[in-house]
């Protein structure tokens, strides 16, 4: 069990009303998946409110729950025991602190950038959990709410937890991380994702390099090289710590690699000794992810031998690179799911990943939905996408969006493409134009529901 009623009071600096003293094997606040031994957190949403939902906690055999003050009229059950507080939010928070703090020997480690932090954050699970007992946030619980409630589900044996920060508004990395309170810091990059919600890209540099402000002395700073804001992270981190990490494709990095062309043979030089591995995935984020996972290794003292295999099979995750090979009606084709999300990096990466991949293939059908959250910078940062995409000249281009139908009509005559508005629209042409030996990539912000699209293709399967 992770919690009892006292440790909760305590945690939160309240008297405790009772004697009686069950335990919890977590905190929940989704009555949805709720287990009966959870203790219950009502968080106020956008759409909902928890607190309408403690009554329901209650008959699924929930013994106690958060209530705010001013909403204890909506709790009818009496069987349920309520600790009254003021903010169920700051409720969570505080309780994430006191979890953190208790494990004296965990290692913490946050993970922010552009893109790219989810991938890194599952290899390095992936890896590091092969020598120690691992903990992480799942999915995309990476925000105030997401990460306090992994920190409160961190199981006492944990010696790494490994966080995802997320950030879409200014202050966030900065709330994140004093609540994560992180020994490693980790930047993957910054680019544009979210710009709509910032003034310019070094506002959004800054925000990210606000990982490091937390660190303490012993605590570790890895910065990208290769960013034109490494000076910008490195005072940063510098006025915590002098345990600064370059890692980069720049050779004067502390971490770097090397590409040989036409060999899938990488070498990776970790404080100046020289590592080869295989590189088996098409995927071109893998130099710079492994490159991290081996510099944490060396932190670690976890010897290559025992994870070699491992890092040379990583694989990109679904929605994020995820390669398939597929048959529809008797066409074999090759999909690459970039369905998750979009921003100008990530995009302009995932197309340079395709020409690599395109070269084995008869066609390549590119498949892209609207960039979201860019702000007043949308229009000009979709123009500059499309020049790119001008140049890779897909066989076949499918847009949908509303910034994408703007600049339709400027792309070139003789470039079959289609401007399409729903998920089922696409999927329906795709089907249609789909030829044996295509290679087919989808990439689009999550609510243009390109991943849909993707899952259909895979029914097929």
């Amino acid at each position: 069990m992770l919690w009892n009623l006292s440790e909760i009071y305590k945690a939160l600096n309240l008297q405790k009303e009772t004697k009686e003293n069950p335990k919890f094997s977590g905190i929940s606040i989704d009555t949805r998946k709720i287990k009966k031994t959870s203790f219950y957190i009502p968080i106020k949403g956008i759409n909902f409110d928890g607190h309408n939902f403690i009554d329901n906690a209650s008959d699924l055999g929930i013994k106690a729950a958060l209530v705010e003050r001013k909403k204890i009229h909506l709790v009818k059950c009496k069987r349920i025991h309520l600790v009254v507080v003021e903010n169920t939010k700051k409720a969570l928070v505080d309780l994430a602190v006191y979890s953190r703090k208790q494990n004296k020997k965990l290692t913490m480690i946050c993970i922010t950038g552009s893109s790219g932090k989810t991938t890194l954050k599952e290899w390095c699970k992936n890896i590091l959990k092969i020598k120690f007992k691992i903990h992480y946030n799942e999915g995309n619980f990476n925000n105030e709410i997401g990460m306090p409630i992994t920190l409160v589900n961190m199981p006492k044996a944990t010696k790494i937890c490994i966080l995802e920060l997320g950030m879409n508004k200014p202050g966030e990395i900065n709330f994140l991380s004093s609540v994560a309170m992180p020994q490693i810091s980790i930047i993957t990059n910054v680019g544009l994702a979210h710009i709509g919600n910032f003034r310019n890209e070094i506002d959004i540099a800054k925000e990210k390099s606000d990982i490091y402000k937390h660190l303490d002395k012993s605590g570790t700073a890895l910065i990208p090289g290769n960013s034109k804001f490494s000076k910008l992270m490195i005072n940063k981190a510098r006025a915590k710590t002098e345990n600064i990490i370059t890692f980069g494709s720049n050779r004067s990095s502390d971490l770097s690699f090397s590409d040989y062309k036409n060999s899938k043979q990488i070498e990776f030089s970790i404080f100046k000794k020289k590592i080869k591995l295989k590189k088996k995935s098409y995927f071109n984020n893998w130099q710079i992810n492994v490159l991290v996972i081996l510099g944490l290794m060396k932190i670690f003292k976890v010897n290559l031998k025992d994870v070699k295999s491992k890092i040379e099979n990583l694989r990109p995750l679904k929605g994020r690179g995820e390669i398939s090979n597929l048959k529809i009606k008797d066409k074999k084709v090759l999909l690459i799911d970039e369905s998750y999300n979009s921003n100008p990096k990530s995009l302009e990466r995932a197309i340079e990943n395709l020409k690599y991949i395109s070269r084995k293939h008869s066609r390549k059908i590119l498949v892209i939905g609207d960039m979201l959250e860019l702000g007043k910078m949308s229009s000009r940062l979709h123009q500059q996408i499309m020049k790119l995409i001008i140049q890779f000249y897909p066989d076949i281009l499918i847009t949908t969006g509303r910034e994408f139908k703007k600049i339709d009509c400027q792309l070139p005559s003789n470039l079959k493409r289609y401007h399409i508005d729903n998920y089922m629209s696409i999927y329906k042409k795709l089907i249609k134009e789909i030829d044996n030996g295509d290679v087919v990539m989808i990439k689009g912000s999550n609510s243009t529901n390109l991943f849909r699209v993707s899952n259909k293709l895979r029914e097929n399967f």
